[in-house]
């Protein structure tokens, strides 16, 4: 057993629990042997500091000057709206993805843009050689001059770099692979990536410059390792998509200086990434006309109005108790809509499998899918299509009735601009609208019967 002075503290290398004294099995996560010892933190002076020798002083908030924030460009016009304008100087930005996704891709293509553009930028990689980088660098036609490359992972050889350097941009790839001499653990436990990151922010903050670190995920998606890591840093991007799709969706979850909720839709093809300007369009490129099952529904992504095909497959259930299956939007999300479908429209639909998919793979969180997943379920049970000129948004309540949501008038000038000559939208917002193509349904039994083939026209 390691000594336990009385001002020592432990930390488990596995989860990050602190404690005062040794455990031979973390209370917190149940592995055995992962107890670390700390020293005690040297003396500041500041034990005996007294109440009247604070440094700061309150100032009255409505008296202070707004600062003038002077964003700089990252290149791509997607990435600089999901950002809020492009990058600030002196933030600290984290990216997180599933392995093989694209995010040294972006970065890297990043770096040579903002190179190119503002000034010196740096790109550290602790999990690739110099050889693999510039094979890389070769495919995505990085030629910038003021762009550099290190493969190092010990935090204060990073910095030492930066202090002889002086970038302006800094890519850490990744904080994970980071590593502080001065603590006893592995790279990539809670107690490394604590400690790198906050040397990382402090330097960001002091000089003024650009970070951004990019972060392993977990099964669940989530981002690995403590959750100070995402409260520490100024932004949040989470970059999206199916291995098998050729499109990437990058998401803001947090973000300091900008909106919360932006996408960026990016395209995957031999020579990197390319900005998809349009995302309507192209998830709606491969749709099929007289094909049961499927309804386009007008959905909102962060600030963007977006137009997705929902596709649902209704069949006799083949064991004892039907299955319902999706995706691309929430499980819960699923069970209700069908559970309203069953009660008010089908009867027999609650002993039948139910599938519902978003084409092209696209994740949708938010309640405007709801109605077309509604009828895209109906359409499949009966067989007869939804008419090719709908599209529709709305959310299901609990009685069948069609509810207001966020951005009406956003989704319904992005449907009529793509064409669709019939919008199904909430009762609620006939009143604010004369456009003849605006059908209003109060229930899900008017939007199915506005939406379904009739007589074969």
């Amino acid at each position: 057993m390691p000594p336990s002075a009385s001002n020592s503290r432990f930390v488990c290398s596995v989860c990050g629990y602190l404690s005062l004294r040794w455990y031979g099995r973390c209370p917190e996560c149940g592995q055995w042997n992962t107890f670390e010892e700390q020293a005690p933190a040297p003396a500041t002076g500041r034990k005996g500091a007294k109440r009247g020798d604070a440094q700061e002083t309150p100032v009255v908030l409505s008296a202070v000057a707004p600062e003038e924030v002077t964003r700089f460009s990252s290149g791509l016009p997607e990435l600089d709206r999901v950002l809020g304008g492009g990058f600030v100087p002196g933030s600290v930005l984290l990216l997180g993805g599933e392995p093989g996704i694209g995010k040294s891709t972006l970065l890297l293509s990043v770096a040579d843009k903002v190179a190119s553009t503002t000034g010196r930028s740096l790109y550290i990689s602790g999990e690739e050689s110099l050889g693999q980088v510039k094979l890389r660098a070769d495919r995505l036609n990085v030629s910038s001059g003021e762009l550099y490359f290190a493969a190092e992972r010990d935090i204060d050889a990073i910095l030492e770099m930066c202090s002889q350097l002086k970038p302006g941009f800094l890519v850490v790839d990744s904080i994970q692979t980071c590593e502080d001499r001065c603590i006893d653990s592995l790279p990539g436990s809670p107690a490394q990536i604590r400690s790198c990151a906050t040397k990382l922010q402090e330097y960001a903050k002091l000089e003024n410059v650009t970070v951004i670190l990019v972060g392993h995920t977990v099964k669940t998606g989530d981002l690995a390792g403590p959750r100070l890591l995402e409260h520490l840093v100024d932004t949040v991007l989470y970059f999206e998509g199916e291995l098998s799709h050729l499109y990437r969706i990058i998401r803001a979850r947090k973000n300091r200086f900008g909106a919360t909720g932006e996408v960026a839709v990016f395209g995957m093809d031999d020579s990197g990434l390319r900005e998809i300007r349009n995302p309507s369009e192209f998830f709606l490129s491969e749709r099929l006309e007289n094909r049961s099952g499927c309804c386009v529904a007008a959905c909102v992504q962060g600030n963007r109005p977006v137009l997705v095909e929902v596709q649902s497959l209704v069949t006799p259930s083949q064991y004892g108790t039907p299955r319902r299956i999706v995706g691309e939007i929430d499980q819960q999300k699923l069970l209700l809509i069908a559970a309203v479908m069953s009660k008010y429209l089908v009867h027999g639909l609650d002993k039948m499998d139910v599938f519902v998919k978003v084409a092209g793979g696209i994740r949708v969180n938010e309640p405007g899918i709801d109605l077309a997943c509604g009828i895209a379920m109906i359409s499949s049970y009966y067989d007869i299509p939804v008419r090719h000129d709908v599209a529709c948004f709305g959310e299901i309540g609990l009685s069948g009735e069609v509810r207001m949501v966020p951005r009406i008038e956003d989704r319904v000038k992005e449907a009529l601009r793509l064409g669709f000559s019939r919008v199904l939208v909430p009762h609620g917002f006939i009143g604010n609208t004369t456009s003849p193509g605006i059908i209003g349904v109060s229930t899900v039994e008017e939007g199915v019967r506005n939406a379904l083939v009739k007589d074969g026209s």
